[in-house]
């Protein structure tokens, strides 16, 4: 995907220190995903450093396996091109209790985490602190 994205994605939003994206809909695993992708691509485009993403209205997949979590948040890194961190909210029975995706994020070079509560996300994202790596509970 990662072509530029002339005008913001529905529910983007400028806010002070980051930007707030909330996609929602019942649709496909690769629907979510480039949705994520848009709002990452239109972040990076404009400079914005930091984005909180509420992927927690997007339903109608399964729990993604392994190896698609391996690919998404490959392509989210390509997209950010490591100039956007990124605090991801998302349903808890959707968030590997491994924090898989976390670790594929730092090991290509991008500050990246996952929450089940947007406020956590938030505070995370402003904080500048590491990544958490330990099993989510």
């Amino acid at each position: 995907m990662n072509q530029p994205i002339p005008t913001p994605p529905p529910s983007f939003q400028l806010c002070e220190g980051y930007a707030s994206y909330a996609p929602a809909g019942e649709v496909s695993i690769t629907t979510a995903v480039n949705l994520i992708s848009a709002g990452i691509i239109f972040a990076r485009d404009r400079q914005v450093r930091r984005l909180l993403i509420d992927a927690s209205q997007l339903t109608g997949f399964p729990s993604p396996s392994v190896a698609d979590r391996y690919w998404i948040v490959r392509q989210w890194v390509e997209d950010s091109r490591n100039l956007v961190e990124v605090a991801v909210v998302l349903q808890r029975h959707i968030i590997d209790p491994g924090r898989f995706g976390v670790h594929v994020a730092i090991n290509l070079g991008m500050r990246a985490d996952v929450f089940d509560s947007k406020s956590e996300a938030l505070s995370w994202l402003l904080s500048g602190a590491r990544p958490h790596t330990t099993p989510h509970h």
